[in-house]
């Protein structure tokens, strides 16, 4: 009996330790609070999956903390500019761990994933993660005139 419940433990912690998000996310420095207030305002994808977009692909994505309200223009899944728009949420799971998650206004629903946001102190990078997922954005003025 006692070498089942170690087993059972064993495997409980792997299991916690395989969840967690990488340690090593390359922020220059510490991370913040995520809230409505310090994510407000115009983001630019720059890295998925590890890898830098090309030159001819984008996701921009403005936040508006007030309303909590969100509009996003890219081109990922096609040559042509997609406009998406919506809702978010953020919610605080631990200390020091935040989770962002979106509802869509064109009646699809929810965002795919729920993702983990680690925000950099000066507020100029943003990381989410989820699922094997990444993502890398950095803050910008404005949104490009985009064709």
């Amino acid at each position: 009996m006692r070498q089942i419940q170690l087993t059972l433990l064993f495997a409980v912690s792997m299991l916690f330790a395989a969840c967690e998000k990488p340690a090593n996310n390359n922020l220059s420095g510490p991370s913040i609070a995520v809230t409505y207030k310090n994510i407000a305002g115009a983001w630019e994808l720059t890295e998925w999956h590890g890898e830098e977009l090309t030159e001819d692909t984008y996701l921009y994505i403005v936040f508006d903390g007030e309303t909590r309200r969100f509009e996003m223009w890219d081109n990922l899944g096609s040559m042509y500019v997609q406009h998406k728009s919506g809702s978010f949420t953020i919610n605080q799971e631990r200390k020091g761990e935040y989770t962002l998650s979106g509802q869509y206004d064109n009646g699809v629903g929810d965002w795919n994933n729920e993702y983990t946001v680690e925000l950099h102190a000066n507020k100029e990078q943003m990381t989410w993660y989820s699922e094997g997922e990444k993502m890398r954005f950095i803050k910008i003025d404005q949104i490009p005139e985009l064709n």
